[in-house]
């Protein structure tokens, strides 16, 4: 067919070129391998360094170089030689200094390295891994490090790609980029490997069981980063693909602080060069092989050494003895300076040791106790198999004494290995019949046991049956025997181990499954929840379906449900679990459980951590369901209190709970649990939890030998009680303290007290017999003497992280903590007379004590870590080294004389230094290897001569700059000495950055200095990091030294003297003229400025004086105005001239006390600055400068009064008039009175308040009119002619006060002739208000103010003036006699106090430091107390002097109570008392019209080094400030003062405002945690010497005000719990009002109307042997007591040591009887109150409640079931009488309804569940009421009826509700009685 030809034809064409295009873009075969024909000769090297990443600092390391000859001996397996191996070391400063030679490692590593190694190769994969039986396992691992460079793998199809591929490091993501170069048959390979991203990662750690990682966790949290590159060079041969070059690097970082770049690094490097290829064959070794495995890094079986020395494994028996004798010899003083690195030695080596050598070294130490405490301690640490056995063995043969035992199991325990080896003798141990015979040692081998399974568990994918048997057994058998302590103790196990294999267990304890879970105690109901904690991280689902059936429960107990609610939250559910946990709040009728819930949402809700976002965003939005009321409960109810942050910038965070849980049965909270957490990089731990739980503790303290059961009474209660339906006493309690600690979430010890230890315990302190005995054992143990030593390790913490290197050489990250505790004790003592046989508490106070003590206790903490290279060859690694020696000597002479008061201790003077406390930090780079022991190659991190900052360096502008050029750099180049003995050196000369600093406090007379000295050298110039600032040399010491002095020494004597003789031994006498020298000044500067007002000085010169000096300041210039008394530095912007005051006092006024404004706190204030605000504050001058200049500021000269007085130079009508024409702006001044204010100089009659803006007075005046026609009219008519004056003046004063009730500070301006006085009304608030801000004007001021009012507006007005007003005084007089009047009274208060007390009274303590040289004393320090404690006023004084002659220096400090609503103190010192001053002052008032109390502090002078720390301190304050809560706001207040001013809103808020000098700190309805009193004030005039009881009594107010009341009046009651309801008593019936209904029945108190009148009352009180009727009777109130009436209505009633008495009061009689728990009962006819004890929570019954704080369930009825209303509630309380014989007609029966209904379709009858009051048969009701009751249903042709017995419809369900009326009143003609 020759038409297809061409067809033919041009297909095979397309398909030879698509054959060909297809070819051409394949891959040539570039799978690298060697040929089995051929050798092929390698050159190695690699090396590795650890070290900061920056140059020029220090590092360690190693190299490794060699050749490596590789020969095929078979297809895919090949034979591998390592050719002359070197081995080079690196400790030096990077890249200066070389690697060098290291021939004894050399020689080691060449050993290892002279056989063969074999190992399988195939299309670039390394399969295993062959070498000699006995290689060691760093020679493998070397070799793996080698073969994973040849690791490559090609896909033909890609030339970028990603995969997980195995290599040294495990299965990690690899991403590969292949480039071909085809021309020249090469091919170029880049792999990159991320070492962070590990489907399987290859790390071994030690130590961190305990530490979880985050459920958020990113590759960014976390600490250790790592990355290795591979670059490879491939060759085509006609063989195949040849590696002819590799280059490989990796870098891993640590971060310890999180910073990105405080960093340290190890750098490995290595590299593979093909050097010659060789055709021949591999000979197959002669020595046999086994299989080491893949390429995978294999750790060695035993644990690695710690990498802080090497220690030979060679006779491990001698080496031990060596050690123990090493360090026992060299500690028996006081601690060597090795003894950490001796001990971890000691470990070390106990670690190799076999159980026989350990056997041998304790048959040769067993019989020395120094030597067995170190050798147990070490064995304990070691954590081996071999330990535990030996340990075991001790224990069984019970060769050690308790406390060992104790201490040794609990570490062996916890600081074991565990494995499959370990964890059966672990499990022998803990069930061995020596630990099971001791309670304590059993609990902490069963714990530590616990502990042990956890850990083992957790590195396992399901726990063995085997490891969780014993803890089962324990359960079982505790379960079988009934013992609560062994099943406490297997919960506890239990919650340790955390499986959820023992779920089954824990069910059987838990309320929800068992059914006699009623039956438990609380206490194991809670442990049983608490141990399913740890099971909810691996079961979070099961754990809280039955959790959440326990919170949702409301007929289990409070504490019970709350514990629930605690461990749901830690199981951190989702928002549907906790969405339906708000659902179960909303309906809680419990506000103990409703309270807990809310605040722990709450507190979850602001967490910051990042595990925790879920939760909290989901707290979030479920605290929208609830209720906010719930947040206004007080801390009578439960609470969970969060405190915590979290640091993004170092992904560090901590977080603090605390659990508070109360019991309804008692005022304080029954359990208390908190715990501590840490968040750092991506890990979670507990670091510690502490929990304390009180049952039945109340009881037990006042319990009282009071018989009550043998009381009549008592069986009377009881038989009225059964009268009640249901009616039961309250079930006693168990007493129980129990506390437990849990660190890192394993609990590691708790302890039960049960009732028989707390009696005796109670017994010993309050019997007298049994408290002598206990005195005088102690007093017979102190005349024996005690002596003693002893020296142990008490921790050793080791945290090690190990990843292997590209080298094959393991990477080491570890944390080496030792802590050794020594205290040294011989204490004698001897007493005269010597205690006789009839010892009594009384002798003690007729005797004299000697006691000689020399105490010497101190601790060594020393701590390492650790990143480097640590094979059993060598170790290359940094290290920094801490360590922290303390010492507290205590070697003194003490005699104590009690009969005379006195106590003289002694002791030896400084003869030598004595560290008191020392710490050292070091950063080094180390090198250790096995041929050289002994010897290590040390480097400083930052060597002495690294660059210091570059800010730092000289400019050397050429070679030959002289060297003066150098040195001359400024004055920081000179090490500056301060006057205090401190010192800042930086050495620059050297060029490093050295800090040293020494201070020293020295005492001449006592011989001895106290000196603290630091030096410190870090890298921070190089990166400004945490890291950078630990590398380098740190120490810090606090040394005793000694002195050199005039005269030796003998001893230093410190003598007390309380009582009378105190005056005899006063040294330096004290005297009004020296410490009190200044306290005349303020008296004397109110005398001058009342002169000033009265015209005696000659104020006119000082104006005009000033206002020539000072040039008044332009609109657009401000002037800084250094006032006398102020900070001259301060940077106070100055005001216009217009904002001045002349004198800062508040005037009222003339007709109405009302009208008057009382100079409050504020005032006293100005008194010394007046004007501080004034001239801080910026504002425009006026416009017309000429006129203002006459009213301008002038400083006062005074030195106690800072404050600007603008007066005018003439009192003439010319200048009277300018007044009101005045035209100063006062729009942006502050002043600290509600107006400005200037006095008149000449002129005392014409005074008027006047105002003047920026306008006339006219404008002002309507500017003032427009502002305020909002605001009320405040002001009366007496208030409306205030003052005299022109008419222009007149008009704008009365406008004023009649539309402002106060002024705005800053609002109104001086006159130049006129004194302006502020009248205000109490019309709107009580408080003032202060401007808080500038204003343009007046009227926009006023319109800013009455728009809304700031809290820090106010002002705080001083009870103290509202008690003592001032004398009323017409207008025109006030101003200038109101100065004269505050003076003379202060002046008179100060005359009658005098101002040394030493004039009239005698000191009752003196306090003398001296020494003693040639029995003469050669001065020191006194210290001198006075008191008037019991006078109206009373004060406290004390005087500390220098006993030197030729020094001044003393110190005084000054505390009173001025009256009943101000105390003041100071405290002065420097020389003669006069250099610094600190005072304060705290004063009662109103503030905003609320009751406060305000606290000033003033500083007006304080050294440099005070000023600078609270500088320092002032940093933190608005952060903190904003922290708590707080608004902030800044301006400017007096400088060195501030003021606290807390103003309580109601019993549980306040308001709280802080004025400091630059800000104002202010918060709102701040929650307090326990309610305050807030009730009507006394007057000062009825308050009763001393006066100070305002101050001393609040405490007791509290207190009584959380005492709980009931009160009945007429019809409304107010319950215990203060819930109010109005009930109508029925007639002639008795209810039960309050009950005691503990076991005690100790009183109880009925109440009925009286027969007298409906509106009055009678009631009946049962307690004791006596029964107490109180009825009205013919207007008067009948006492009657036993049925006899009492004559007296004061009566005091004894029945076996419980009193009670009775008295009138008022109209009424009171009834007190604590011992009954009644504190106070009153009674008048109309109105009853009973008020009980506080310990009575939670313990009454009846109508007043159960005083549990559960206003909720207030309507509690006998049965224990909730009524529905008031009526139903009241009625459950009446007591039945006999039919006849009781005047109540009344009983209780159920009732049927009387129509029937159609329930679930079906005709019903139905019958109450709870009976109503009807009258009795034949009786007839006459009152009814409705009540509403609840039916249970019945079909209606049941043939059930009311008559039937066996229907008890109280405990039948409730079908429906509805309502029936009660009888409440009866008229009886037939009633039938009982037989």
């Amino acid at each position: 067919m020759p038409g297809r030809a061409p067809f033919t034809f041009t297909m095979r064409g397309i398909i030879l070129a698509l054959v060909l295009t297809l070819v051409g873009s394949q891959k040539f075969d570039i799978d690298p391998g060697f040929s089995s024909r051929k050798s092929y000769l390698y050159s190695y090297e690699g090396f590795m360094l650890n070290g900061l990443q920056e140059r020029s600092l220090a590092k360690a390391g190693v190299r490794l170089s060699s050749k490596l000859e590789i020969s095929g001996l078979s297809e895919n397996t090949y034979l591998l030689k390592v050719r002359s191996p070197q081995v080079e070391e690196y400790n030096g400063v990077w890249p200066r200094d070389p690697f060098t030679r290291s021939s004894k490692i050399t020689q080691m590593v060449s050993s290892c390295f002279s056989r063969p190694f074999k190992f399988e190769y195939s299309t670039g994969r390394i399969g295993n891994i062959y070498a000699p039986e006995d290689c060691p396992d760093t020679c493998v691992n070397i070799v793996r490090g080698i073969l994973n460079m040849m690791q490559i793998t090609i896909k033909k199809s890609q030339n970028v790609y990603e995969l997980q591929e195995s290599g040294i490091g495990g299965v990690c993501h690899t991403r590969y980029v292949i480039q071909e170069d085809r021309k020249n048959s090469r091919v170029s390979v880049t792999k990159t490997v991320d070492q962070n991203n590990c489907q399987e990662k290859v790390k071994k750690s030690v130590g961190m069981a305990y530490i979880y990682p985050c459920p958020v966790d990113t590759m960014k949290e976390r600490l250790v980063k790592g990355t290795a590159a591979f670059s490879y060079k491939l060759k085509q041969l006609d063989g195949g693909t040849l590696i002819t070059e590799v280059a490989s690097q990796q870098v891993y970082q640590i971060s310890p602080f999180s910073e990105p770049t405080g960093v340290a690094v190890m750098e490995a490097r290595q590299q593979l060069t093909l050097l010659e290829v060789r055709s021949e064959r591999g000979s197959a070794p002669d020595i046999p092989m086994q299989s080491y495995g893949s390429l995978r890094y294999q750790f060695p079986d035993v644990l690695p050494q710690m990498p802080l020395q090497l220690v030979k494994t060679k006779n491990p028996e001698q080496r031990i003895v060596e050690t123990l004798q090493h360090i026992v010899l060299n500690n028996q003083q006081d601690f060597h300076d090795d003894v950490p690195q001796r001990f971890l030695e000691l470990v070390q080596l106990c670690r190799i040791a076999s159980a026989d050598t350990l056997e041998s070294i304790w048959r040769q130490v067993s019989d020395k106790p120094r030597y067995r405490r170190w050798l147990l301690s070490a064995v304990s640490a070691s954590g081996t198999t071999e330990a535990l056995k030996f340990i075991k063995t001790r224990i069984r043969n019970d060769e050690l004494n308790y406390i060992q035992a104790l201490l040794t199991v609990s570490l062996a325990f916890h600081l074991m290995k565990v494995d499959e080896h370990t964890l059966p003798i672990a499990a022998d141990l803990m069930t061995s019949s020596r630990i099971q015979r001791s309670p304590m040692l059993q609990q902490v081998a069963c714990l530590g046991y616990s502990s042990v399974v956890n850990r083992y568990c957790s590195q396992t994918s399901a726990c063995p049956k085997e490891a969780l048997q014993p803890v089962h057994d324990l359960a079982d058998e505790a379960i079988s025997k009934g013992r609560e302590d062994k099943l406490k103790l297997a919960l506890k196990c239990i919650g340790n181990m955390g499986e959820p294999a023992s779920l089954k267990r824990i069910l059987k304890f838990l309320p929800i499954s068992s059914s006699s879970a009623s039956d438990i105690p609380t206490h194991i109901q809670i442990d049983a929840i608490m141990a399913l904690r740890k099971i909810a991280w691996k079961d979070p689902r099961t754990v809280q379906g039955y959790l959440i059936q326990i919170l949702a429960d409301q007929s289990l107990l409070p504490e019970v449900r709350m514990m629930a609610c605690a461990v749901i939250f830690e199981t951190r559910p989702a928002l549907p679990l906790i969405t339906t946990i708000a659902n179960v709040v909303m309906k809680e009728s419990n506000l103990q459980v409703a309270s807990f819930v809310y605040s722990h949402m709450k507190a979850l809700s602001k967490s910051r951590l990042p595990y925790m976002y879920n939760i909290s965003s989901a707290c979030n939005i479920a605290l929208k369901l609830l209720a906010p009321r719930l947040d206004r409960l007080s801390y009578r109810y439960s609470k969970v209190i969060r405190v915590g942050g979290y640091f993004d910038n170092y992904r560090v965070g901590v977080a603090g709970d605390v659990f508070v849980m109360n019991s309804p049965g008692t005022m304080f909270p029954s359990a208390i649990i908190s715990k501590l957490m840490a968040n750092s990089a991506g890990s979670v731990a507990d670091l510690v939890e502490v929990g304390v739980r009180v049952e039945g503790l109340t009881d037990v303290i006042m319990k009282r030998n009071i018989p009550f059961a043998e009381y009549p009474t008592y069986k009377k209660i009881k038989e009225l009680g059964k009268t009640l339906l249901g009616w039961k006493e309250l079930p006693t309690e168990t007493p129980l303290i129990s506390a437990y600690l849990k660190i890192f979430g394993q609990e590691v010890a708790y302890v039960n007290i049960n009732k028989e230890v707390l009696q005796q315990a109670i017994k010993t302190i309050v019997e007298p017999a049994d408290r002598n005995t206990a005195m005088k054992r102690i007093a017979n143990q102190i005349r024996n003497g005690i002596s003693g030593q002893w020296t142990q390790p008490v921790w050793m913490g080791e945290l090690r992280y190990i990843v292997p290197s590209c080298l094959g050489l393991p990477l080491e990250y570890g944390s080496y903590t030792t802590a050794l505790a020594r205290a040294a004790a011989n204490v004698d003592g001897k007493m005269t007379p010597p205690l006789t046989g009839d010892f009594r508490p009384s002798q003690l106070l007729e005797s004299t004590m000697q006691i000689r003590s020399d105490i010497n206790p101190s601790l060594y903490v020393h701590t390492v870590a650790t990143m480097g290279v640590n094979t059993e060859y060598f170790q290359h690694a940094v290290e920094i080294q801490g360590k922290v020696q303390m010492r507290v000597p205590m070697k003194f002479d003490a005699k104590i004389d009690m009969k005379l008061k006195n106590i003289k201790i002694e002791t030896n003077p400084c003869r030598e230094e004595t560290e008191i406390l020392f710490g050292r930090h070091k950063a080094f780079a180390v090198s250790r290897n096995i041929g050289e022991l002994g010897v290590e190659k040390k480097t400083s991190i930052l060597p002495g001569d690294s660059s210091s900052n570059i800010v730092e360096e000289p400019f050397n502008p050429t070679e030959g700059a002289s060297r003066e050029s150098f040195t001359m750099q400024g004055p920081d180049s000179i090490p500056r000495k301060h006057s205090h003995g401190s010192q800042e050196d930086l050495l620059h000369g050297t060029r490093r950055k050295t800090h040293k600093r020494d201070i020293c406090i020295k005492l001449h007379r006592l011989g001895c200095q106290l000196c603290f000295f630091r030096r410190s050298r870090d890298a921070s110039f190089i990166k400004n990091t945490y890291l950078h600032r630990l590398i380098g040399e740190h120490e810090a010491k606090i040394v005793l030294m000694p002195v050199q002095t005039d005269a030796d020494i003998d001893k230093i004597q410190l003598e007390i003297q309380a009582g009378s003789r105190a005056a005899s031994k006063i040294i330096h006498e004290v005297n009004s003229e020296s410490e009190e020298e200044d306290e005349t000044s303020p008296y004397e500067d109110i005398q001058a400025k009342l002169k000033k007002i009265l015209g005696i000085d000659n104020v006119f010169k000082v104006a005009n004086k000033t206002r020539h000096q000072k040039k008044r300041p332009s609109k657009k210039e401000n002037t800084m105005l250094t006032e006398l008394g102020t900070d001259p530095n301060a940077k106070t912007p100055s005001s216009s001239s217009s904002a001045s005051s002349a004198l800062s006092s508040s005037s009222s006024s003339a007709s109405s006390p009302d009208h008057r404004k009382p100079m409050d706190e504020d005032d006293n204030d100005q008194v010394k600055q007046t004007r501080n605000r004034d001239t801080s504050r910026k504002s425009s001058s006026s416009s017309g400068s000429g006129r203002s200049s006459k009213s301008s500021s002038s400083s006062s000269k005074q030195s106690s009064s800072s404050s600007s007085s603008s007066s005018s130079s003439s009192s003439s009508s010319k200048h009277s008039s300018s007044s009101s024409s005045s035209r100063s702006s006062s729009s942006s001044s502050r002043s600290s009175s509600s107006s400005s204010r200037s006095s008149s100089s000449s002129s005392r009659s014409s005074s008027s308040s006047s105002r003047s803006s920026s306008s006339s007075s006219r404008s002002s005046s309507s500017s003032s009119r427009s502002s305020s026609s909002s605001s009320s009219k405040s002001s009366s008519s007496k208030g409306s002619s205030s003052s005299t004056s022109s008419s222009s003046s007149k008009s704008v004063n009365h406008h004023s006060h009649r539309h402002h009730s106060r002024y705005l500070n800053g609002s109104s301006s001086s006159s130049s002739s006129s004194k302006s006085v502020s009248h205000h009304s109490h019309g709107h608030h009580s408080g003032h208000l202060e401007d808080g801000g500038s204003s343009s004007s007046s009227s926009s001021v006023y319109s800013k103010i009455w728009g809304g009012h700031e809290i820090y507006q106010y002002r705080f007005r001083s009870a103290h003036r509202q008690e003592f007003p001032k004398r009323k005084l017409p207008a025109d007089q006030y101003s200038s006699t109101y100065s004269s009047t505050r003076s003379s009274r202060d002046t008179s208060r100060a005359a009658s106090q005098p101002k040394f007390l030493g004039d009239v009274k005698t000191p009752v303590l003196a306090v003398f430091l001296n020494g003693i040289s040639n029995n003469k004393k050669t001065g020191g320090l006194q210290l001198v107390v006075y008191a008037d404690i019991d006078s109206v006023r009373p004060r406290m004084q004390v005087f500390v002097s220098n006993l030197t002659d030729s020094s001044k220096w003393k110190l005084c400090a000054d505390a009173s109570v001025l009256n009943a609503h101000k105390a003041v103190g100071y405290l002065k010192w420097g020389r003669n008392c006069q250099d610094y001053k600190v005072s304060t002052e705290l004063v009662t008032g109103r503030f905003a019209g609320h009751p406060a109390v305000q606290v000033k502090l003033e500083w007006p002078k304080v050294p440099s080094s005070v000023r600078s720390m609270a500088e320092w301190f002032y940093n933190f304050v608005p952060g903190a400030a904003f922290m708590l809560g707080f608004s902030e706001r800044m301006d400017k207040n007096p400088s060195r003062q501030a003021r606290l001013v807390v103003a309580l809103t109601s019993p549980r808020t306040c308001d709280v405002v802080i004025k400091l000098p630059d800000m104002i700190l202010y918060e709102k309805a701040m929650r307090l945690p326990l309610p305050l009193p807030v009730g009507p004030r006394i007057p000062a005039s009825e308050l009763q010497p001393p006066i100070w009881n305002v101050f001393a009594e609040a405490p007791s107010a509290v207190l009584e005000n959380l005492k709980a009341r009931c009160s009945v009046s007429h019809n409304k009651i107010t319950t215990f719990n203060e819930v109010r309801f109005n009930y109508t008593m029925p007639a002639n019936c008795y209810h039960i009002l309050a009950q005691d209904c503990s076991p005690d029945l100790k009183f109880l108190v009925m109440m009925r109307n009286a027969e007298e009148a409906m509106n009055l009352k009678a009631i009946n009180i049962k307690l004791g042997s006596h029964e107490i009727d109180m009825h009205p009777a013919n207007g008067q109130l009948k006492l009657l007591v036993d049925g006899v009436e009492s004559p007296s209505t004061n009566v005091s009633l004894i029945s076996a040591g419980a009193s009670l008495g009775i008295h009138s009061e008022k109209q009424g009689l009171v009834l007190v009887a604590p011992a009954y728990g009644i504190d106070r009962l009153y009674f008048d006819g109309h109105t009853f109150m009973i008020q009980v004890a506080l310990w009575m929570a939670g313990k009454t019954c009846g109508v007043c409640g159960k005083y549990d704080a559960e206003c909720e369930q207030e309507y509690r009825m006998p049965n224990g079931y909730l009524a529905k209303d008031a009526v139903t509630f009241g009625h459950s309380w009446i007591l039945e009488e006999t039919p006849c014989r009781g005047a109540c007609k009344l009983h209780r029966s159920f009732v049927k309804l009387e129509k029937t209904v159609q329930l679930a379709g079906i005709e019903s009858k139905c019958y109450s569940t709870e009976p109503v009051l009807r009258c009795r048969k034949g009786c007839s009701a006459t009152q009814t009421t409705p009540v509403t009751v609840g039916f249970h249903c019945l079909p209606a042709d049941s043939a059930t009826s009311m008559t039937d017995k066996q229907m008890k419809f109280d405990q039948k369900s409730e079908d429906m509700q509805d309502t029936v009326d009660a009888h409440t009143a009866c008229s009886c003609e037939n009633e039938e009685c009982s037989t």
